[in-house]
Formats: C-alpha cells, structure tokens, sequence
C-alpha cells in the first residue's frame, strides 16, 4: 500500500532526511510550500551536469579521436557531427543542405545554429566550446524539465527530485540533444494540464520534429483523454501540433528537401544498430535480411499503441497522458532498429513521473552505465580485439539491457496510479474484491 503524504510536507521521509530532515513544529508553513522547496531541488541539477562534463574531461584535453574517446568512455556525438558535418558554417549551410546530419530538423537545426556560435579557433578548440555550449544549453533544459515535473507532480516533489539527480544524465546527457525534446514533451505536458490545449500542442509538434517517439506519445494523449472525457481538447492538442510539425517541414523542404527527407530515408534503410535486440542476430553470425528491421519497427510501434490502451483502461484511477505514455514509449523504444545510450534519457523522464520508486530507478541506470560501458568497448575491440568486448559478450548485455527495460515496464505497471483524488472517477469501474493493476489498495509499490 502506497505511502500517504500531508500536505504539511512535500518530501517523504526518506527525501527530507537526505535534504536536511523534517521541518520542526515551529517552522512556518511557508518553508515547507512548493515555491520554497522547488528551487533547491532544481539546483541539485548541478551535480549530476558536472559528472557529466567531468566524464568528458579526457577527451576535452586530448580530443575526441580514434579509438581512444571509446577506451575512455568520453565519445560525444556532439563533437563528433561538429567535425564531420561541417557545423562550423552554421545555421546557412544547414538550410542550404551544405551541412547534413541523419538528425531530425529540430535536432539538426539547433546543432547548425549552435556551430555558427562558436567562435573561430583550431579544431580542439572549436570542438571544446561546442561541447561546453552545448553542457549549458543541456543544463537549462533539464532545469526547465525538473520544474515541469514538479509542476506536474506537486504533492510528490520526491520525482522532482528524482529527475535532477538521476545518474543517467551522468552517462547520457552529453551525448547528444535529446533532451531539448525531453523537455518540450514535458512542458507540453504540463500546458495541457493546465488547460492550454494551443499552447501543448506547440511545444507537441516541435517535440515531434525532433524525435519519431514523440509521435506515440501524442496517440498516449488522445488514450489518456478519452477516459476521462476530455477527448475534445486532446484532439485539438495534436491537431495543433501537428499543423505544426507540417507546416515547418514543409518550409525546410522548400529550403533543402533532404533536412526532412533525409533522416526519413536513413530510417527505412537502417541495419539493426547498436543496443537493439534486433542487433543480436548479426552479433551471433547470422545478420537478419534487409527491411526487417524497418518493419519490426512498425510492428512495434502497434504493440505500444496497444499498451498504451489496455494502461487506459486497466487503471483503478484515470491515468495521466504521461503515465499512458509511460507505458508505450518504451515498448516502442525496444522494437526500433537501434536503442542507443541516450534512450534512457526518452524513456526515465515519463517512468518518473509514472511514480516509480528510487530503487527502480537506480537499478534502471546501472543497468544503463554497464551497456554504455560494454558498447564503448565493443566498438573498440574492432581495433584491438584482444583489449576490446567481443561480440558475443556484447549481445548478452544487450539482452541483459532488454530484460532490464522489461522489469522497468513492469514496475510502471504494477505502481500505484496515485493521481490527485479530485480527479474524475472512471463510470466504468468493476465492482469486484479482487486485486487489479493499478489498484492502490492492492498493488504493491516497486
């Protein structure tokens, strides 16, 4: 049975000892209010930020070249598009179709525009201030995000907390800009809880130009909506995002067809990749035939929608948009050609706020830090085997990895749908003794 909190003080006990113990008798109601609390959870930001900088602090002194950024653990796409793509003639060549990149436009065009910034030096130099331009920019997303689940979650800042000192931005969030998406898909989120279904559908449809996860987590919207009879305003939210979404890419198509044609043909052409289960296979010895991969994508991306209808209808409570999501996304991730590292960082931020507990979470990133570990060193034994993780080895994480992300889908599942109370009542609930998913009388906390 779910743990219940007053409204006296937000954090449960195991947060507030971490962050200095409970407030006494005396203290006034005011420090123990949303507005004093959230900006010291939001600072915590910090920490892991710096681990994550920290991490890439060989190849900021040497470069990120050769083999020796995967030995280390510092590879960074970031300054490895910088080099390859051309990114130091910015914005201009990007919409000229000059600088080409197998991101999507949202992704691609920030990556151009933040090229054009840097200033002219040699190529170290020119690739640090990239890396350091981008650890800022990165920073300030995730603040933003904190905030939207804290926003989002009021009367469990706990997740709050969770997302700011996670130790997955540790290992991913430098990696590449996703978290610019993670953090337009949350404030979407938190627009339409508060009733600004335009405004949602905004950030929703530049969230979708920058990653095709997106697209499952609008269809979670519309399935959250319908159970609580606010099917309307759902529906005007995606619609609006995606006249959004199109109405851009049609103007960059116009500009350069390949910003948008571009990572759309990559996909359809793509090999099974580093940190799918679809990889396994070619791992063995025996490479799947061309086009499986694609159409085992599509056949995933069905599944997830399936999920995210029977999360809908199964919980005891309504579910949040993000909760639906919570669900699918990660069903959806799983089955794609390629899983990468910073996968984690799509899927941890909707678990959070699912309201799933520390030690899921934990366990999720150590899991994640041991794959990102073992893929470095798999790339590498491609020059020195002896020194490098074979194949096979490779494929067990991978498959260790999957089982992984199957424990966190159950823990999503059989946690307690703990939304506010004052939300409507499902009219089809069964009235029957026995135990049901999501029942918070039943179901035990993971």
């Amino acid at each position: 049975m779910p743990r219940e909190w007053t409204a006296r003080d937000l954090l449960p006990p195991e947060s507030s000892a971490v962050l200095g113990g409970p407030l006494g008798r005396r203290a006034s109601s005011r420090e123990r209010s949303l507005p004093r609390l959230l900006p010291l959870v939001v600072a915590l930001v910090v920490l892991p930020m710096a681990g994550a900088f920290l991490r890439q602090g060989h190849c900021v002194v040497n470069g990120w070249n050769g083999n020796d950024q995967f030995w280390r653990g510092c590879f960074s796409d970031l300054p490895a598009q910088y080099q390859l793509a051309g990114l130091d003639r910015g914005l201009g060549a990007w919409l000229t179709g000059e600088a080409r990149l197998d991101q999507m436009p949202l992704l691609s065009g920030l990556m151009a525009f933040v090229g054009g910034l840097v200033p002219d030096a040699g190529w170290l130099d020119e690739s640090r201030w990239y890396l350091t331009l981008w650890t800022v920019i990165i920073a300030l997303c995730l603040v933003v995000a904190v905030w939207c689940v804290a926003l989002l979650r009021p009367e469990r800042l706990d997740l709050a907390t969770q997302l700011a000192l996670s130790p997955v931005h540790v290992v991913a969030a430098l990696l590449s800009p996703d978290l610019v998406v993670v953090t337009l898909l949350a404030a979407a989120m938190l627009a339409d809880t508060r009733r600004r279904p335009v405004l949602a559908g905004v950030l929703l449809g530049l969230a979708l130009l920058g990653h095709a996860w997106v697209g499952l987590a609008a269809v979670a919207l519309v399935i959250a909506a319908r159970r609580v009879g606010h099917e309307a305003a759902a529906v005007r939210t995606v619609l609006v995002a995606l006249g959004t979404a199109v109405s851009l890419a049609v103007v960059l198509a116009l500009s350069a067809p390949a910003i948008v044609t571009g990572p759309l043909r990559a996909w359809w052409g793509e090999k099974p990749g580093y940190g799918s289960v679809l990889l396994i296979p070619e791992l063995a010895g025996h490479p799947l035939p061309d086009r499986v991969a694609p159409l085992v994508s599509l056949l995933g991306v069905a599944v997830a929608v399936w999920a995210c209808v029977v999360m809908a209808r199964r919980a005891w409570r309504p579910a949040t948009w993000a909760q639906v999501a919570a669900l699918g996304v990660p069903v959806m991730v799983l089955t794609s050609t390629s899983v990468p590292v910073q996968a984690a960082l799509w899927v941890l931020p909707l678990a959070i706020l699912a309201g799933i507990s520390w030690r899921t979470h934990l366990g999720f990133a150590a899991v994640e830090a041991v794959h990102a570990t073992a893929l470095w060193l798999h790339i590498g034994a491609a020059a020195d085997p002896d020194k490098g993780l074979p194949a096979q080895w490779y494929a067990v994480v991978v498959l260790g990895r999957a089982i992984a992300w199957g424990f966190l889908l159950w823990s999503i599942w059989y946690t307690p749908v703990d939304n506010p109370v004052g939300r409507p009542a499902p009219v089809d609930r069964p009235q029957t003794p026995r135990a049901r998913p999501h029942d918070p009388q039943h179901a035990a906390t993971v």
